[in-house]
Parts: structure tokens; sequence; C-alpha cells
């Protein structure tokens, strides 16, 4: 989100609105879904992943532009009734429900119902049972394979997430005997923040191959395969953005040979970070600045209590987000600095070592791709500060409040 005018725009917000504060760009939103649509195959049913930032409004724009979502929770399930998603457009998956989880996914009709164990299929033919109702589940997969460019490993080794996939004999054969549920799909996710097209593309097609085999072997009718996503956004010195363009070429005759052969079977697909995470910043303000043990420190407002992902100590890679000064006026000098936070702990560095213009009291700093796993991915009670407000920019520059400061749980939708 930075360039000269930004900077400005930023710095207005950050004025109006006070700091620490979250700004989304909506256009930067829709620039991600126009690439998903302009170049993927036309024959997925894509789902927003709201893991990755579930504030309403910006749930709403996702949803309004035609794409599914994929929960994870009780609270998600909840923001997309707030936006007004039918339950034919809901996904919901993870390896721990709770019983009333699974009545409420039961009740509320979720069209695509992911079970990730035997024991949770016996549960859930238990619960369906008592309910007399036949469910409609899906099968979590765990692959063989292992992802080398996967920045996280979701599947392929030893995970709490799905069946494993020398177990499927054992599976199918579960689901012929229980009378309270029918296996209508079957889910797949190998790895996150994948950068590289051809390594998306592969595990594509390791699972509509993999799918078209349990078709042929045990004489399914599947409605649908997930084939999982992926999707990386880069965050680092020395990584490239995923070439969607390129992504769409390698997986386009993958999946129109699949679904020829298949033509009743829908090909999901999950966004994970990749719509959000590019269309937020994070701003904060510098307290204080000051020299200890020749180190020079930078004392901000906001900290990894708000954006937990951001810190070295916070993420998996040990590695500062991008970070810029937002100010119209030109320094002359820079410094590396160690940038903290106003908690109580060593462990609230937002950035170590990061080279940016001469700081003062009052600057505001701006870090980038915040869109995704930033607020409700922090431990925001940690020292009881305030939460920082949320802002939507929209595409035609009107600015709108997405979450306030007391607004913990459900933001009024505002979009």
């Amino acid at each position: 989100m930075h360039n000269s005018r930004n900077s400005s725009v930023l710095n207005q917000v950050a004025s109006k609105y006070g700091t620490p504060l979250y700004v989304y760009s909506e256009q930067k939103i829709n620039e991600k879904i126009r690439l998903l649509k302009d170049h993927m195959h036309p024959a997925i049913s894509w789902f927003y992943s709201l893991k990755a930032n579930p504030n309403p409004s910006i749930v709403k724009v996702i949803s309004n532009a035609g794409f599914n979502l994929e929960l994870c929770s009780p609270y998600e399930l909840q923001v997309a009734q707030m936006v007004g998603l039918s339950s034919d457009r809901m996904l919901y998956l993870g390896p721990g429900k709770s019983v009333r989880e699974i009545e409420q996914a039961i009740k509320n009709k979720i069209k695509y119902f992911i079970v990730e164990s035997l024991q949770e299929m016996l549960l859930v033919n238990k619960i369906a049972a008592k309910k007399r109702v036949v469910v409609s589940i899906g099968i979590r997969i765990n692959p063989k394979t292992f992802v080398k460019g996967a920045r996280l490993q979701m599947g392929g080794k030893p995970r709490q997430f799905g069946i494993d996939e020398e177990q499927l004999d054992k599976a199918m054969s579960l689901a012929n005997e229980l009378p309270n549920i029918v296996l209508d799909g079957i889910h797949s996710y190998h790895g996150t923040r994948i950068l590289q097209a051809d390594i998306i593309a592969n595990n594509i097609s390791y699972t509509l191959s993999l799918a078209d085999r349990l078709i042929k072997d045990y004489d399914l009718t599947l409605s649908y395969v997930d084939v999982g996503g992926g999707l990386g956004v880069a965050y680092f010195e020395g990584e490239k953005d995923l070439d969607i363009a390129l992504l769409g070429a390698q997986s386009h005759d993958i999946i129109e040979k699949f679904i020829e052969k298949h033509p009743k079977t829908q090909v999901l697909m999950e966004t994970g970070r990749y719509l959000t995470a590019d269309s937020g910043s994070y701003l904060t303000e510098v307290l204080y600045t000051k020299q200890s043990q020749g180190i020079d420190f930078a004392v901000l407002n906001g900290g990894t209590h708000h954006f937990g992902a951001s810190g070295t100590q916070g993420n998996l890679f040990m590695k500062a987000f991008p970070i810029k000064l937002v100010s119209n006026h030109l320094r002359k000098s820079s410094k590396e600095y160690h940038l903290t936070g106003p908690l109580c702990t060593p462990n609230d560095l937002i950035g170590k070592k990061v080279t940016l213009p001469s700081l003062k009291p009052g600057d505001i700093i701006e870090i980038q791709k915040a869109g995704a796993y930033g607020l409700t991915a922090s431990p925001i009670l940690f020292l009881s500060h305030p939460l920082p407000r949320e802002i939507l920019i929209r595409e035609n520059l009107d600015v709108v409040v997405i979450r306030n400061k007391a607004e913990y749980t459900f933001p009024i939708i505002k979009v």
C-alpha cells in the first residue's frame, strides 16, 4: 500500500482515527479476486478462508464477489450467517470439532462438512442417528507426499489433520457400514504459503488423481473434491509473488481432464491468506527513541499483541515484515533500529535491525502485508491494552470503521 500518494492517505487516517490502526484496501482485495477469476479454471469453486481475516465487513466484500466461505469454528459460522451466506456455500472443517459444533453443522445443513478422523465419522453418525437424519460428509485425507515448497506443512507428515492416505481402506469400509452418513466428497491440503506455481499445480494433480482412483476403486459418487490451496504471499526479501497466470496455465488441463471425466464432481479450492494479506497495513506511532548498549531502539504504541505474526519472535520465519516510515518529509540520515512495542516483555519485537530514516517521536510506522493473520491471530488480551481500530478504504475512497476499540467479538457490518 506504500507510495507517496498512499503515504499521504495513511498519514490522514492515522491522524483522524488514531494509532495503532489496521488499514485495509478494498481495491487490493478486488485485484486479487480478479486475478483468480481471470486466470484460474472457471470451473473452480473458490472458498475464502475466514481464519485469514474474519472481520465481517471484509468477509462481506469477498462473499459479495461470489466467493464461498471456509469455516473452522462456531464464531466463523456466525460471521458467515451475519453476511447472509447460504449454507450451500459453506465449507466446515477442523480436527477437533465438539459435539455442539457437529450439531450446529447438521442443524444448519452445511453442504461441505469435512470429517478428519475415524472417530469423528463414528460421532457424526451417532449424532445424525439421534436426529434421525442422514448427513453428507467429506473426508480429509493426509497425503503420503511431502511438499518441499510449502512454508508450513499441513500434510505428508504426521499431522492431526485428516485421515492418512494409507488408512483409506478402513475409512471407506467404515463409511459404508454407518447408516447415517454418506460419503460425498474428499479434501486434501498439502501445505501453505507456496510461492511456486508448479508445486501447487502438482498438488492439484495429485489430489484429483487420488479422487479419480477412489471413485474407481470404491465405486464412489463424489459431489466435490477440495484440492486445498496454499496460495502464497511474498513477505520477505528474496521472495517473489506467486504467478497466478502461470498457475492457471499449468493447472488448466489437469482440471479440465478431471471434470470431463467426472462432470458432476465440483472442484473446490481455498484462498487462504491470498485475498487479504497484501490489502492490509498496521500503523503504529513512535513514542520514544533510545539507545541501549549500542543498539538504537524505537518504542512504538503498537506491538505483537496486535500483530503477533509481524514480530521476529512471533512468526515461524524469524523475519520482520516489510516496514516503512509513513512521512511526507525527507530525512537526510538513516539508522538501524530494533522496533519494540509497549509490552513488558523483550519478545515484543516487531522488527530487529530494521534500516529506516532517522526516527523521532510522533512518526508513523507502516507494517505492510498485514491483511491476513493479523489482529485475530494475536494475543490481544495480553497486558490488557485496548484494541486497535480497523478501517476499510472502499473502492470509491470512502473510509469506514469496520472495528472499533470495544468490538472484541462481532463488529457491525459497515459495507
